[in-house]
């Protein structure tokens, strides 16, 4: 074994050993001190021979110039000393003080950078938590956060786009879910009375039996149980995909997905149902009505590239035994932040996922993500 590979299998040991640290103040001061020893011995932490003063300054040129503000979205950064054994960056417009992973999908994690690169490339290879789990090193629960945090961040990045051209809209219907387990403080060993805790399924309302996910409702049809998923998309492949409400489409509920996203020089194009044809009249969107029943399509106006899109959410959905209602607009999302770039590379998505950053905006943290609740919409059922 030649020295650079014992360096480097020195390292390897050593970042296993920080990956083992629960306490966080103890794990950056170890990184501190490491690095610094390093430093002092002529290294990198990469274990190689510590590069010479001007090549340093050219790496953190370089280093800066792939950076934006993660408060105002400028490219104006230069670099700003160093704090913990990582570059410090300014914003030379706004004065903001960031680091390297400020804002970033990574931010605020300790966990190594191979299992995050390991946990992005199983997302879009569409892995399993119990997979994404043993792949990265990490417990079930800590992989289904970070799986609501990549999410939240697409979200973030996608907010307020503009829907133009011919814009296909249908909806679809998804049993209800309360996946999450209301129980949550038994799961992490905490005793807790549950004698007076109502279950969600009971307090908004959708039935009054217990449902075990992935069954099926025993309510044939459509029913007040039944979750109204309102999905468009337009010639560019951009998707807007959100519940609206509980039984059957409405105006209102179209309102609520699709106020102020949709261009007014579009074509809206629907089925026949009544709530589609009155939002469209409310708006006064350029409208056009298929009969799903007897049309697939007439001239370019057809339904079929939303209609893709909801047979993959629903395939989602099946292999997951329904993913949880109060997440579904995350997940129509994420699958149509796939679709939107089916064309690049694994490595390119790779790149763009851990590289995100949306100027103002922070992917979920853990807490936010267990405090998250039902939308206030589905609290309704529609009579339309």
């Amino acid at each position: 074994m030649t020295d650079k590979e014992k360096e480097q299998k020195a390292l390897e040991i050593y970042q296993q050993l920080i990956d083992t640290l629960e306490n966080v103040s103890e794990k950056a001061e170890i990184i501190t001190i490491v690095n610094t020893l390093i430093e002092e011995n002529g290294l990198s932490p990469a274990g190689e021979p510590k590069t010479s003063l001007k090549t340093s300054r050219k790496m953190a040129e370089s280093q800066s110039a792939l950076m934006i503000c993660p408060k105002c979205g400028s490219d104006h950064v230069g670099k700003n000393g160093s704090a913990h054994g990582k570059s410090r960056f300014r914003c030379k417009d706004c004065g903001a003080f960031f680091g390297p992973t400020s804002g970033r999908l990574t931010a605020g994690s300790y966990t190594s950078e191979r299992a995050w690169d390991a946990f992005v490339e199983g997302m879009l290879c569409n892995d399993s938590l119990p997979v994404l789990s043993e792949k990265c090193g990490i417990s079930l629960s800590t992989a289904h956060s970070w799986r609501m945090k990549l999410f939240s961040q697409i979200a973030n990045s996608v907010e307020g786009r503009i829907l133009k051209g011919v814009i296909q809209e249908d909806e679809f219907y998804l049993p209800s879910s309360f996946k999450g387990n209301w129980k949550g403080a038994a799961n992490l060993g905490i005793e807790k009375d549950y004698t007076d805790v109502v279950p969600d399924y009971q307090k908004y309302g959708f039935r009054d039996y217990p449902h075990k996910r992935g069954s099926q409702d025993r309510r044939r049809g459509l029913s007040k149980d039944k979750v109204c998923i309102a999905t468009a998309i337009d010639d560019g492949r951009n998707v807007i995909g959100k519940p609206i409400g509980r039984g059957n489409v409405s105006s209102n509920g179209l309102d609520h997905a699709f106020s102020s996203r949709l261009d007014q020089q579009a074509i809206l194009v629907t089925d026949k149902s009544k709530g589609g044809i009155k939002y469209a009249q409310s708006t006064g969107i350029a409208h056009f009505a298929l009969d799903s029943k007897t049309e697939t399509r007439k001239g370019r106006y057809n339904l079929q590239l939303v209609n893709s899109l909801h047979s993959i959410i629903a395939e989602i959905s099946h292999s997951r035994s329904c993913f949880a209602t109060k997440n579904a607009e995350l997940y129509i999302t994420w699958e149509a932040w796939k679709l939107l770039n089916r064309s690049r590379s694994l490595a390119e998505k790779k790149d763009i996922l851990k590289t995100l950053v949306v100027p103002g905006k922070k992917a979920a943290t853990m807490q936010e993500i267990r405090s998250w609740e039902l939308p206030s919409i589905l609290h309704q059922v529609s009579d339309n």
